[in-house]
């Protein structure tokens, strides 16, 4: 359901192509919500069927003829009363943690490659937020205004990041102490 919501925000600054979309949606809210470029064409299709969205086409000569989608009155009208709603319980859903929840069936030598590989993913993807970072900035360090949701959301996914890293680190040490204490 929140995904129409991600894509209506999207749309709200701006008409876009169902291509830049997906570009937009990767940059700017991949670090917190995940859905496949098919999953936004689809709903995008639904949020045109229900008059929250509507298309103009765009005749081009060397390629297909490209819509370009951009949020309605009523798209709006319900984007805000969205935004306007009480928060609810996140709800958790992490492979990676599933993973580590069975760790007790696999060698602890294994486990601990889990673990180093998932922490320098996180210090990859980290390095990459961290170079986005100044788009949201002003010269003066300080977030731009119209782009401060971006801003806390990026913030929040590299403290996210670093978390996670900190923990695998963590998760490492207790394996390792596990090991010690059965050889002494």
């Amino acid at each position: 359901m929140a995904l129409r919501y991600a894509v209506m925000g999207l749309l709200s600054g701006e008409e876009m192509s169902g291509y830049d979309l997906t570009q937009q949606f990767s940059m700017k809210v991949s670090h917190f919500w995940n859905a496949h470029h098919t999953q936004i064409y689809r709903e995008l299709q639904k949020l045109e069927v229900e008059g929250l969205v509507s298309h103009r086409l765009i005749e081009q000569q060397d390629r297909p003829d490209k819509k370009l989608y951009k949020l309605t009155e009523p798209g709006m009208k319900e984007l805000f009363t969205w935004l306007s709603e009480e928060p609810k319980p996140p709800k958790m859903k992490n492979e990676s943690l599933l993973r580590v929840s069975l760790f007790h069936l696999i060698p602890p030598a294994q486990a601990i490659a889990f673990l180093e590989a998932s922490r320098d993913t996180h210090a990859h993807i980290l390095s990459m937020m961290d170079a986005f970072r100044g788009d949201y900035m002003s010269e003066s360090q300080e977030p731009i205004a119209e782009k401060v949701g971006e801003y806390l959301t990026l913030d929040f996914g590299m403290r996210f990041m670093r978390s996670w890293m900190e923990w695998c680190d963590f998760a490492i040490g207790v394996f390792k102490r596990l090991e010690e204490n059965q050889t002494s």
